[in-house]
């Protein structure tokens, strides 16, 4: 807020990562507290709240409130789920690549151009979309030799109309070489959610249109489905890691 009042009437860019429901869950200036139990998350939670009400109430005090675009949204679910309480019930949480891991709420706000209230809960968004969708929104273009991994998804930032997305989006999560909850490498194109190991093991294919738990794995009964997609992710992974001065590599055994 006092970045916006000396900056009143400037374009600008605001990243805030707020760090209060990111453990250790601190509250009442308790330095040493690590606990991780429910009653520490909806103390630091109720406090998250407050801070955003006095940002959103400080862009009005500013009078920019109407012309400001606010996203509010997360990098990745939570963990502890707390038996999927903190998941909406979907399976997985962070450091997995089930839903309940890379599913993330998303809010977006802006008075004087996306009419309120307005749901779209079929088109799939993904934060590699973001910066090409706000370039899009603010009438700049990306530099001409940037490779883009997202595509504009402006039209449904703005809440004009829903888009059925045409490019596979792909994940990979490989922190650490141990045995993970998920497969870590994942593609989702159109209706349908592959995981796989880098070793082409523990393929699993889920209908997330009709499935979004994840509850069934039908990659034996879609076996052309299951083949294409897990080529792609694989496929996309290698190439992805060849880029890389320094290679990674990923013992499965463990």
């Amino acid at each position: 807020l006092d970045f916006l009042s000396r900056h009143k009437g400037e374009p600008c860019f605001v990243n805030l990562w707020p760090d209060d429901v990111h453990t250790p869950w601190v509250h009442e200036n308790d330095e040493t507290s690590m606990r991780q139990s429910a009653e520490s998350f909806s103390i630091v939670l109720k406090e998250l709240d407050n801070q955003i009400g006095r940002f959103m109430r400080g862009l009005k005090e500013l009078g920019i409130d109407n012309n400001t675009i606010v996203i509010f949204t997360g990098d990745n679910g939570p963990a502890p789920a707390f038996d999927g309480h903190r998941t909406n019930s979907l399976r997985g949480q962070k450091a997995t690549l089930y839903e309940g891991g890379i599913r993330m709420p998303f809010i977006i706000r802006w008075p004087d151009v996306i009419p309120a209230g307005v749901t779209d809960s079929t088109s799939v968004v993904c934060m590699v979309d973001l910066f090409p969708s706000l370039c899009s929104i603010a009438g700049v273009s990306p530099p001409g030799n940037y490779q883009l991994d997202g595509i504009d998804m402006s039209s449904v930032l703005l809440g004009r109309q829903s888009v059925d997305r045409q490019s596979p989006l792909f994940w990979e999560f490989g922190k650490t070489k141990k045995k993970r909850i998920s497969p870590h490498i994942a593609v989702r194109e159109g209706r349908w959610k592959l995981l796989v190991d880098a070793d082409g093991s523990r393929v699993e294919l889920y209908d997330i249109m009709n499935d979004c738990n994840e509850t069934r794995n039908v990659a034996r009964d879609n076996p052309e489905v299951t083949d294409t997609l897990k080529a792609k992710a694989l496929d996309w992974f290698r190439t992805a890691y060849r880029q890389h001065a320094t290679p990674l590599t990923y013992d499965m055994s463990e």
